[in-house]
C-alpha cells in the first residue's frame, strides 16, 4: 500500500461509459496539489447510454477496472467520484431574486442561499434528483458581472442558475453498480463539468468556449462563458453509432468495423488515393475481400458531418455560438478520428482543438490523452469540492437536497 501522510488523502474519480470504464486513484499531496498513483481501464459491460442494463455485469467491469488502478497504485479505492451522462441527464437555466432585509442592507451568505432557492423556478417531477447547481452570473439592484456578493450592499439581490437533474432510478442504478463492486460513491458529478475541468484553461473560461465530449454511445457538450458554466447538453450520437455505420456500410462485424475504424479511419478524403484498399472480413463464414479505403472512410465523413451538424444546431439553439470565442475543444475516444478536429473547424467555423488532460502531477504519455479527461476531472472536482456535505442524496423537489447542492457549488 501506498505510504500517505495525515496531510495527504486519497481521492478517487471513475468515469463510467457506455464502451470504456476509467479509474483513476490520486492523492492530495502536502502543498496542495493533486498526484496521480494508479489508472485502471476496463471494456463496459452492462452499459447502455449511460443507464446500468445489468447490474452485475456493470459492476464487474467497474471492479476490473477499480482493481488495476489498485494494483498500480498500491492503494486501495473505497470512496469514488463517478460521472454521470446518458439520456436521463436534463438541464435549464433559472433566475431568482430576493428583496435584502439583514442590517445596512448587506448581502449574507444566507442571502444567497435563498436567492440561488428562488431561482427553482421550473418545478422538477419527484422522481428527478438534483446533481448540480450552479450560479452563473449575480445582479445587485439590477448590477451584474457579479461573482460573490457577500457583503456588498442593495436593495434587490438576482442569480442566473444552471441546474443540472437526473432521472433519480437510473442515478440509483449506477450506485448500485459502484457499491457492488466494493466501493462507496463520495459524489456524482456531470461528466460534461468533469472533462471541462480537465481541459479548459482559464482564458477559455473566461473568454467562452464549448467542451464536446465524444463518448461512446452519446456526445456531451459543456459551453462556459466568463468563467460560469453556460448550457449543457447530450446528444444520443457516439463512437459507437459510426462503428455501426461501417458494419452496416461494408457488412462486417462490429468487432472488426471497430478496429477497422480505429486502423485505418480517416475524414479527409482528399489524402486517400482512389486505388488504395483495405481488407474486410466477411460475416459468418464469408471470406475476406478488399475493398476501397475511400468508401470506408466516406462512411465515416457522412457521419461526423451530421454529429456535427446536430453539434451545431444545438449550440445555436441554446444561444451559445457567441459565446465560444475561445473556441472548441475536442475530448472523448470518439474524438481522435483522423481529421476530426479540422472537420469540426469548417463545419463549427470555430478554432478547434483537442482535449487533453492538464493540472495534476504523475500525467505520463499515456495518460495524456482524451480517454482519461474526464476521470482526471472528476479526480479535480473532488478535490475542490472536498467539504461537501451531501453525497447523492436529495430529491429535486426536497429543499433541504437542494439547498446542500446549492452549498456545495456557491463555495468551491
Amino acid at each position: 500500500m501506498a505510504i500517505v501522510s495525515r496531510k495527504e488523502r486519497i481521492v478517487c474519480g471513475l468515469d463510467i461509459g457506455s464502451t470504456k470504464i476509467c479509474m483513476l486513484i490520486s492523492r492530495i499531496r502536502e502543498d496542495g496539489n493533486l498526484e496521480i498513483l494508479g489508472t485502471g481501464y476496463a471494456e463496459s459491460a452492462g452499459l447502455t447510454r449511460g443507464m446500468v442494463t445489468d447490474l452485475d455485469q456493470a459492476a464487474a467491469s467497474v471492479r476490473k477496472a477499480a482493481g488495476e488502478a489498485e494494483v498500480k497504485s498500491g492503494t486501495s479505492a473505497d470512496w469514488v467520484t463517478v460521472g454521470l451522462s446518458g439520456e436521463g441527464v436534463q438541464s435549464f437555466n433559472c433566475h431568482g431574486a430576493i428583496t435584502i432585509e439583514g442590517k445596512n442592507q448587506e448581502v449574507t451568505r444566507d442571502d444567497m442561499i435563498q436567492v440561488i432557492r428562488a431561482a427553482q423556478s421550473i418545478p422538477a417531477p419527484e422522481h428527478r434528483e438534483i446533481i448540480h447547481v450552479l450560479p452563473q452570473e449575480y445582479f445587485l439592484d439590477n448590477w451584474g458581472d457579479i461573482t460573490n456578493p457577500v457583503g456588498l450592499t442593495g436593495k434587490r439581490l438576482d442569480v442566473d442558475v444552471h441546474v443540472v437533474t437526473c432521472d433519480s432510478a437510473l442515478l440509483q442504478n449506477l450506485v448500485n453498480a459502484v457499491n457492488r463492486a466494493q466501493m462507496r460513491v463520495n459524489r456524482v458529478v456531470l461528466q460534461n463539468l468533469a472533462s471541462a475541468e480537465a481541459v479548459l484553461t482559464r482564458e477559455e473560461r473566461e473568454m467562452g468556449a464549448s467542451v464536446i465530449d465524444i463518448g461512446g454511445s452519446t456526445t456531451d457538450l459543456a459551453t462556459f462563458a466568463r468563467n460560469s458554466l453556460r448550457s449543457t447538453s447530450v446528444l444520443p450520437v457516439g463512437g459507437l453509432h459510426f462503428t455501426r455505420d461501417l458494419a452496416i456500410g461494408l457488412r462486417t462485424p462490429i468487432e472488426d468495423a471497430e478496429r477497422l475504424k480505429k486502423e485505418i479511419g480517416a475524414l479527409d478524403l482528399a489524402t486517400i488515393a482512389d486505388d488504395e484498399t483495405i481488407t474486410v472480413p466477411g460475416i459468418g463464414t464469408r471470406t475476406a475481400r478488399a475493398m476501397p479505403r475511400k468508401l470506408a472512410c466516406k462512411i465515416l465523413l457522412d457521419r461526423a458531418v451530421e454529429l456535427l451538424e446536430l453539434i451545431k444546431e444545438n449550440l445555436a439553439q441554446a444561444g451559445e455560438c457567441d459565446q465560444s470565442l475561445g473556441g472548441v475543444v475536442l475530448t472523448g475516444g470518439g474524438s481522435l478520428l483522423a481529421g476530426l478536429a479540422e472537420l469540426a473547424e469548417r463545419i463549427l467555423e470555430v478554432p478547434v482543438r483537442p482535449g487533453l488532460p492538464l493540472g495534476v502531477h504523475g500525467l505520463t504519455e499515456e495518460l495524456v490523452h482524451p480517454v482519461y479527461a474526464t476521470a482526471v476531472g472528476l479526480a479535480l472536482l473532488s478535490v475542490r469540492q472536498e467539504g461537501d456535505p451531501c453525497r447523492f442524496s436529495g430529491k429535486a423537489g426536497s429543499s433541504a437536497g437542494f439547498i446542500q447542492r446549492v452549498l456545495s457549488w456557491v463555495e468551491s
